[in-house]
């Protein structure tokens, strides 16, 4: 179920911000909102697929607030006190609980290591994207923060450079996931 769930969430990402895209091409339009509802999905879905993976119950309960206190964020400051300029502050603390979610799950994998293959498990490789994105991610937004107050609208948009390595991020991680998926897939073929 799990699986579904995150097939489901990457293709309505995938709708969500192709369309913010092609808004993002007429500046008269704000595709703020857009952001707001990915991350908001983000924090629920995260928040559904670690709480299934996590075998220890204080780390479900640690992570299910933190994802609970994500949403909450996200609804008072983009949904009831609607930001005009894109919301660094709770997005990195979406990444940051995906981060500490992440640990966690490492934590657990290796405290029970067993005679299973290690790298047949795609949760594995999954989570391991997700490290490798959202910790990256997270200081991209931080400097993003930092650096938008002290900038002027116009430089702003020069620092919009920092997606791109966000973006290069997002697609390793991709990479790394499909790449994963099919190895799996072959080895369990092979048996």
């Amino acid at each position: 179920m799990r699986e579904k769930v995150l097939i489901v969430y990457y293709l309505l990402a995938t709708v969500i911000i192709s369309y913010a895209c092609v808004l993002v091409f007429d500046y008269d339009k704000d595709n703020n909102w857009l952001y707001d509802i990915h991350y908001f999905l983000s924090a629920l879905v995260f928040g559904y697929y670690f709480d299934r993976i996590l075998v220890k119950k204080i780390n479900r309960q640690i992570v299910t607030v933190l994802f609970i206190l994500v949403a909450i964020n996200f609804i008072l400051s983009d949904f009831i006190f609607r930001h005009t300029f894109f919301n660094s502050i709770s997005t990195a603390f979406l990444f940051l609980s995906v981060i500490i979610a992440a640990l966690f799950y490492f934590h657990e994998l290796l405290a029970t290591v067993t005679e299973k293959n290690i790298l047949l498990n795609f949760n594995l490789w999954v989570v391991s994207g997700y490290l490798v994105y959202f910790l990256g991610g997270f200081l991209i937004i931080l400097s993003y923060s930092y650096f938008s107050d002290k900038l002027s609208f116009e430089d702003r948009i020069i620092l919009g450079n920092l997606w791109v390595v966000l973006n290069v991020l997002l697609f390793i991680t991709s990479v790394l996931t499909l790449c994963s998926f099919l190895w799996i897939a072959s080895q369990i073929r092979s048996r």
